[in-house]
């Protein structure tokens, strides 16, 4: 059995905290690192392993422009979830290590006045070198609908999507339980253009 097919035997009947407690205090005790960003499915991870290790290895992936509003919601969520190892990462490594993949996350760049984006890779090949599990809770584009299983292998690291399984109303219900404080920006719109009424096209600025 390769390690990860034991992992997933594991971990099957595990619910999320279960299974992030099982990886960050037992299977991968140090070897653990979360890459994160600010969305709302982010804030529900990270809150479960302030819970477990407040100590775990965080890296917020960020590619600038980095508004105001994101820089004082990452202090606030850092401050109430009491995360004492976290950096900021914008994706510059793209050096691949040899015998390994390039490890990428997915993002959208908004754009502060303008209804545009930009969709762009973040590399993380040097931060993520010293680890052996690779929490991936970045949530910035849905997960491809053949990709199902939690527990994956991603070059010589054990990647693992901790909410595969989640509804976004699952995300809201978590939030709302734990009294988790959205981004300032996550239900702003840009109006655009001029219809007959007079409303415009409305555009989501920051999605959750």
């Amino acid at each position: 059995m390769t390690p990860m097919q034991e992992i997933r035997s594991v971990s099957v009947g595990l619910d999320t905290p279960e299974l992030l407690r099982y990886l960050v205090k037992e299977r991968f005790a140090g070897k653990t690192v979360v890459t994160a960003s600010l969305m709302a499915s982010s804030i529900v991870v990270l809150k479960m392993i302030s819970e477990i290790d407040p100590a775990t290895p965080i890296i917020f992936c960020h590619r600038p422009p980095v508004f105001e509003e994101s820089a004082e919601y990452r202090a606030k969520i850092v401050e109430i979830l009491g995360l004492r190892n976290f950096s900021i990462n914008a994706g510059h490594e793209t050096e691949v290590r040899a015998g390994d993949n390039d490890h990428c996350e997915r993002m959208w760049v908004h754009c502060r006045n303008m209804p545009g984006r930009s969709f762009e890779l973040l590399h993380l090949n040097d931060c993520l070198a010293p680890y052996d599990c690779w929490i991936n809770a970045v949530y910035h584009v849905a997960r491809p609908s053949f990709v199902r299983n939690r527990v994956d292998v991603d070059g010589r690291l054990i990647k693992v999507d901790p909410l595969i399984r989640w509804t976004k109303d699952d995300v809201r219900n978590f939030m709302r339980a734990h009294n988790l404080p959205y981004h300032r920006m996550a239900m702003r719109t840009y109006k655009y253009g001029e219809t007959d009424n007079g409303e415009g096209t409305v555009y989501p600025t920051y999605h959750f």
